[in-house]
């Protein structure tokens, strides 16, 4: 993730001659939601695109940015918003190939990317393939990506894990300050009859022991 708006940043290809200039910024929660939930596909090959870009604008994606959508890749995606540039569509499968591997090893802790808009802003390419190939074009592709993910400060997120304890309701004290001593938040409780059920996330950094001392806490 970054925390604000990063770019335009050149990836410039080994030999020089390709450029490819990149922005980020974080996508719309909402749009997250709906590739999450399977209502945007993964990949770059979209059956009703329309209805896509529709989809995109209700979610906050502008209908001229929308329709420039390239490719899906976990919570990410990228957008080509260029306009007549030269040999591109003959790259553009290079140019997702780098999108996919910066998306899966990100600039900060080789981790995945999570949520963010990926845009192409503009390119500049060699008139001969021969100095466009694979080797030339991913470094150069993926570089721009990093760049403008670094510029717009990439973070790491803390992962989490869902809890869900059952107890008593005698101990039920017990088992929530467990859970918040180590930095947890507590998303719901239900009870039925004298059963208490608990569901917390909690940092998994913070779930090491935690077998154990719940049972102390609660008196096993």
């Amino acid at each position: 993730l970054v925390r604000h708006a990063g770019g335009p940043f050149e990836g410039k290809s080994p030999n020089k001659h390709n450029k490819f200039y990149f922005e980020v910024e974080a996508l719309p929660a909402g749009v997250v939601r709906a590739i999450q939930d399977g209502e945007i596909p993964q990949g770059k090959s979209f059956k009703d695109t329309k209805t896509l870009v529709t989809k995109l604008e209700a979610l906050g994606i502008s209908r001229d940015e929308g329709r420039g959508i390239v490719a899906v890749e976990g919570t990410n995606i990228l957008f080509d918003v260029t306009k007549g540039i030269q040999y591109l569509n003959e790259t553009m499968d290079l140019i997702v190939d780098s999108f996919k591997e910066a998306m899966g090893r990100g600039p900060l802790a080789n981790e995945r990317v999570f949520g963010l808009k990926i845009r192409l802003v503009d390119a500049k390419l060699h008139e001969d393939s021969i100095h466009r190939g694979p080797a030339q074009t991913i470094p150069a592709a993926r570089s721009g990506i990093y760049g403008a993910m670094c510029l717009g400060e990439r973070m790491l997120l803390e992962p989490f894990q869902k809890v869900t304890v059952n107890v008593p309701q005698e101990v039920l004290a017990g088992a929530t300050r467990e859970l918040q001593r180590r930095r947890g938040e507590i998303l719901d409780m239900t009870s039925v009859g004298d059963l208490q059920t608990v569901i917390a996330k909690v940092p998994v950094a913070e779930m090491f022991g935690f077998a154990s001392d719940i049972r102390s806490a609660t008196a096993g």
